[in-house]
């Protein structure tokens, strides 16, 4: 696929259906579960008096305390061995110890319960239609039941026992007191259980069962018992939470291999504008980001090319130039044994052109070097005082006329390549004593992460303007510097490519005294490639 956009909108497309389902699949278990939970929560209990209620009984009362309690609820009740009833042996173990097992149908709107039935290892089992209503009211039924089964001073403590089995509250309440509708207060009135539906906006809809107790004057409130909440507050922000995590995940799966060409494609970008050595390094690929890799790589091998032609050139014109140098310095030796006077003249002017034009294309050819080539850099502690006083043992020669002092503080060393770190500070210098009225100030001074090596001159200065052009090769700013002073425009521009393998920056601005203030910046700690 060529498209980009096509690619990741597909994706996302096949992302969104893939969290959708998996969220689908979620919800489907979450709520199997919670379902059964619910229903063990708070009817376990009626289970558990139906199993001891039909042990109590044999024969025809058996069938008939059965048939009285399918009538009132609508179940039905069958009488099966652990054989017959499809249970596993992990599930007849559950079974066993906790005397209630329910399985939900596929589509977790039925069930079907499971009772153990004491002191036997017969199960009883009921399908479940209805996890409502019918259960709320054969608990109640069972509850009298039970009541019934002990004489009116013990029925009391029975009731206190039954509340123990049961995870929703059961109260007497007077039956005059009750605020039921007409119709429900008529049915209780009549000896008939009623079950009540309380459904309100600012809580989950319930049942409240309402049993009366024979011709007392109390009746039995059971409840309120929670229906089931298919989809709780939580459980909807669960489910969003998951699936836009997966989104997330979905989208990083994409997009990351993208970005990944990308970065390749950015790190040849990167190496061209450091004037580093150049890798073509292919992402694959017929789409936009091939496209733009195979152009970058083109851009590459040609600028490759560009910058061999280049480099040849300057060292085969260097090499030229210096065959025809050689060959007037050899006329001027015989002009100089010839001893005419007028010619003797102009001999040891064309002397210093012929030195000067030798240094040029020496400075040319180091400058193509470092340039083409990047060196090791041999980074190690380098002492200060030892560094500083080689450079101004280098310099005093050429700085006769000005002042130069060295400051750096308490420190004692420092770190990186001595030789052309050496270089690149002493260009400094003798750039500053160029141009300097009287002084030059070297400090070494280190901040949290950087260490600096400043020349600071009391000369004309560089305009701001320029100050981004001046470490740029054969810019010479005669303007703000005097064009006599000589030089080619090399050194500042080697300082600069210095500085950047050292991962450092050379800066210049304007220093206290009005002149410039060159600023050589590099880590404290160097990445050793």
């Amino acid at each position: 696929m060529q498209s980009v956009f096509l690619r990741i909108y597909l994706g996302m497309v096949v992302a969104m259906v893939a969290a959708a389902l998996i969220a689908a699949v979620a919800l489907y278990y979450t709520n199997e579960y919670r379902i059964t939970q619910h229903i063990t929560q708070y009817y376990s209990g009626t289970f558990r008096l139906i199993g001891e209620g039909i042990s109590r009984h044999e024969g025809a009362k058996r069938d008939q305390w059965l048939s009285a309690i399918e009538k009132l609820s609508g179940l039905y009740f069958e009488h099966q061995t652990p054989e017959q009833s499809g249970l596993g042996s992990t599930q007849l173990n559950q079974l066993a110890v906790e005397g209630f097992k329910i399985k939900m149908d596929h589509s977790l709107t039925k069930g079907q319960a499971y009772i153990q039935l004491p002191n036997s290892d017969d199960i009883l089992t009921v399908k479940l239609d209805d996890f409502g209503s019918s259960l709320v009211r054969v608990s109640a039924f069972l509850i009298l039941n039970e009541l019934g089964r002990h004489q009116s001073s013990d029925r009391v403590a029975a009731l206190d026992d039954v509340r123990t089995i049961f995870e929703y509250p059961i109260k007497l309440r007077a039956l005059d007191k009750l605020q039921l509708s007409a119709s429900n207060h008529r049915l209780v009135k009549n000896g008939i259980i009623a079950v009540v539906l309380k459904n309100t906006t600012a809580s989950t809809p319930s049942l409240t069962a309402y049993a009366p107790l024979g011709n007392s004057p109390y009746v039995l409130e059971l409840g309120s018992i929670p229906l089931f909440n298919w989809f709780p507050f939580g459980l909807i922000v669960a489910m969003i939470i998951l699936s836009l995590l997966f989104m997330a995940t979905a989208t990083y799966l994409f997009v990351h291999p993208i970005e990944k060409r990308l970065k390749v494609i950015d790190d040849q970008i990167e190496q061209i504008a450091q004037d580093q050595d150049i890798s073509i390094e292919s992402t694959r690929g017929k789409d936009a980001i091939g496209r733009l890799d195979d152009t970058v790589s083109e851009m590459a091998s040609r600028i490759h090319r560009l910058i061999d032609a280049q480099t040849d050139m300057v060292r085969a014109i260097s090499h030229e130039l210096r065959t025809p140098i050689t060959r007037i310095r050899f006329r001027l030796s015989n002009i100089e044994e010839s001893n005419v006077p007028e010619l003797l003249e102009d001999t040891d002017g064309v002397e210093r052109d012929l030195v000067e034009l030798e240094k040029l294309i020496d400075e040319v050819l180091t400058f193509s070097k470092l340039k083409r080539e990047k060196p090791l850099i041999s980074v190690e502690p380098i002492g200060l005082e030892t560094f500083f006083n080689e450079i101004e043992h280098a310099i005093t020669p050429l700085a006769d006329k000005v002042d130069v002092k060295f400051n750096w503080m308490d420190h004692t060393q420092f770190h990186g390549d001595r030789r052309f770190l050496h270089r690149a500070i002493e260009n400094l210098i003798l750039n500053a004593v160029k141009y300097a009225s009287s002084k030059v100030e070297v400090r070494y001074v280190t901040t949290d992460k950087y260490q600096h090596i400043y020349v600071s001159d009391d000369g004309p200065g560089v305009p701001l303007a320029d100050r981004k052009l001046i470490f740029e090769p054969f810019k010479r700013l005669d303007a703000s510097r005097c064009r006599t002073s000589g030089g080619y425009g090399l050194g500042l521009a080697i300082v600069r490519q210095i500085a950047m393998w050292h991962q450092g920056s050379a800066q210049v601005r304007e220093s206290e005294w009005g002149g410039a203030d060159m600023v050589f910046s590099w880590p404290l700690q160097l990445n050793q490639e």
